[in-house]
């Protein structure tokens, strides 16, 4: 037998070791390569997540901006993607963008995002793992805003008020922006229920009288910045009067079944009397300034511009008991009055000077901008007016700015566009507007409703009005005062303008 001396088995050992140590050191690096190649997928895979998410708000925004689908919402989400470092169809990259049903809102639309790559290994390519598909996907909508009545005012006592006996239902929250220790005022009898009432300052509780929040108002919030401010203002067209074509005035009596008016700028205006059945101003330029006196049956406006010549009156005033129709493309250069019982269709444009209406007048305002060049919007006594799908931009113009100013002896009904860049802006103050300019005054009867955005951002503004049973209604002024006498209703349903409000900003749903 052969003996083995110790020293060779303590070769022997070492040599084990050192095929111990080779085995641990391959797999430690093994170890290494795997961690190296997980970190690398995990950071990619964030990166795409991110590149997702962004994808899928511009898209969504793209989408929401548009009155049209093929808008370019898939472009929006392929450029947001690339800047974040994936681009279509390069690389390996593939990104997919439609529309779906938002999670938990059936009726309204979202757009997913899906971004897939094949990510190259490095170390688990001695395994035979080459690459690893990576998938991220991203769903993004629009999120309705939380409040639908702002006060903006960063200051000002009783920057919201209410007074009398009013009471109000919301379905959504009040916002007071005022830091004033009495930025939140109340006086009178009822109810204001809405989701919320926040105010930036505090209220007296003293001041609130019996009027009963619901829920109790919450003090020292953060203030909420103006939600239309990004929001582009209408152009205004310019007024220029045409030169006076006629000495003198033309005048219009007697008994006339029909009479058709050709185009002239008299410098002593035009007046229309006798007996006429039917009056057609034919399609041109009148002034300077038009007015009625006897019997007419109905009166006729074609394209054109209709003036004052500059002058302090009226481009058209119409009084007695008649109707009259303005065709699209007439514009005012000069102010506009209906005074009487007259049923008057008007058309969008350019009312420089504004539209003053006394009187039991019934006026319909076609769909589309109201340009209100100063001198606003004044009605004063029982008359009935109703829109749907306009918008009244009321801005500087012939004699300064001139406010809104609905009295409440009126029956109104006004609702706001539900697609284009004015979708669901009913009345839109000019910012530019200074803010010791006269507030406005939209108060209607208990028949009244104003769907839409009711927008005073730098001006004091008077309301009492509802929403119709199937509207909304969002009022932003500088300062607020809520009126009156009777029960007001402010709705939420944003069914026509395809279920989001127009206070309304994209987020990632999932």
């Amino acid at each position: 037998m052969i003996v083995k001396s110790r020293k060779y088995w303590r070769r022997r050992e070492r040599g084990q070791i050192y095929v111990l140590m080779s085995l641990g050191i391959v797999a430690l690096l093994g170890m290494a390569g795997l961690a190296a190649d997980i970190g690398v997928i995990y950071g990619t895979r964030r990166q795409m997540q991110t590149a997702a998410d962004a994808a899928a708000i511009a898209a969504a925004n793209a989408l929401q901006g548009s009155s049209s689908v093929a808008a370019g919402y898939q472009t929006a989400a392929n450029d947001a993607a690339s800047i974040n470092g994936f681009t279509n169809a390069t690389n390996g990259v593939t990104i997919t963008t439609s529309q779906v049903s938002c999670p938990g809102a059936a009726n309204e639309q979202c757009v997913q995002v899906n971004i897939a790559q094949a990510v190259p290994t490095y170390f688990l390519r001695a395994l035979g793992k080459t690459s690893i598909n990576l998938g991220t996907m991203a769903i993004a909508g629009g999120v309705n805003a939380p409040g639908c009545i702002y006060a903006l005012d960063p200051s000002a006592s009783e920057a919201v008020s209410f007074t009398g006996n009013v009471s109000i239902t919301a379905s959504c929250g009040l916002i007071d922006d005022s830091s004033n220790s009495n930025g939140l005022y109340a006086t009178g009898n009822g109810t204001i229920q809405t989701t919320s009432t926040g105010v930036a300052g505090n209220y007296n509780s003293a001041s609130l009288g019996n009027m009963n929040f619901a829920p109790t108002p919450i003090t020292g919030i953060a203030p909420a910045p103006d939600p239309l401010a990004s929001l582009q203002q209408p152009s205004v067209p310019t007024c220029s009067q045409a030169a006076t074509t006629h000495g003198g005035s033309e005048t219009v009596s007697g008994n006339n079944p029909t009479v058709n008016l050709a185009p002239g700028i008299y410098s002593s205006g035009i007046s229309i009397g006798g007996n006429v059945g039917t009056l057609n101003f034919l399609t041109g330029n009148f002034g300077n300034g038009i007015s009625f006196t006897g019997n007419l049956t109905t009166a006729n406006f074609a394209a054109g511009q209709y003036q004052n010549g500059g002058g302090s009156g009226a481009a058209v005033t119409l009084t007695g008991n008649f109707g009259a129709t303005f065709a699209s493309g007439v514009s005012f250069c000069g102010p506009l009055k209906l005074n009487g019982n007259n049923a008057v269709t008007l058309q969008p444009g350019l009312y420089y000077g504004g539209i003053s209406i006394t009187g039991n007048s019934n006026v319909t305002f076609e769909p589309g901008t109201y340009i209100l060049a100063g001198g606003g919007l004044s009605v004063t006594g029982n008359s009935t007016l109703s829109g749907s799908g306009v918008t009244f931009f009321d801005t500087n113009g012939l004699g300064g700015y001139g406010p809104i100013n609905l009295t409440g002896n009126e029956t109104a009904n006004f609702s706001a566009p539900t697609s284009g860049p004015m979708k669901g802006i009913l009345f839109f103050q000019d910012r530019t507007i200074s803010s010791g300019s006269t507030g406005s005054s939209i108060v209607g009867n208990s028949s009244s409703t104003f769907d839409g955005v009711v927008y005073f951002p730098t001006t004091s503004l008077t309301y009492l009005g509802n929403s119709s049973s199937s509207g909304y209604t969002f009022i932003i002024a500088d300062t607020l005062t809520i009126t009156g006498n009777a029960s007001m209703t402010i709705g939420s349903n944003y069914s026509s303008l395809g279920g989001t409000s127009p206070l309304s900003s994209n987020t990632i749903y999932e």
